[in-house]
């Protein structure tokens, strides 16, 4: 009966700490300037996942939401999402082509709290409210109606 239990433990820490390893799978920001071109030929917008590692609230954005949206709506239906950690180092593109790091665009932006998703257009210039937080039971719809 020890052995059972000691198994059982041993197994369940195992699958927290592979589900807490898990890799990102949404694409993260690179080259805005690149985004704004594909922005502008499928006439869609950029949405922006701001997220902060192990963040409770963006893992299941990420996992609940903006992943499905992107697997039903494969292909040119897909929406231009890329993900920007506020504490990243990883440089990036921005729209004005100078390149700073992910933490450093968050500030630019006074993002305030994670997650925040937000709609910009080929130009760099929010479109509509952001989606703050991550506990909201009506997400799908919030999202749905910025986008």
């Amino acid at each position: 009966m020890k052995f059972y239990r000691l198994y059982l433990a041993t197994s369940f820490m195992v699958f927290v700490s592979l589900a807490i390893a898990a890799p990102y799978d949404l694409p993260k920001a690179e080259n805005f300037q690149t985004d704004a071109q594909l922005s502008l030929t499928d006439k869609k917008p950029i949405v922006v996942f701001f997220t902060l590692p192990n963040c409770s609230y963006c893992r299941i954005v990420r996992y609940d939401y903006l992943l499905p949206l992107l697997k039903q709506r494969a292909g040119k239906d897909s929406p231009i999402i890329r993900e920007i950690s506020v504490t990243g180092q990883e440089l990036v593109t921005n729209f004005d082509g100078r390149r700073l790091t992910e933490a450093a665009l968050a500030e630019r932006i006074k993002v305030q709290m994670t997650p925040t998703i937000m709609f910009i257009n080929n130009e760099g210039e929010t479109l509509t409210y952001s989606i703050l937080g991550g506990d909201h039971a009506n997400y799908v719809a919030l999202f749905d109606r910025a986008l």
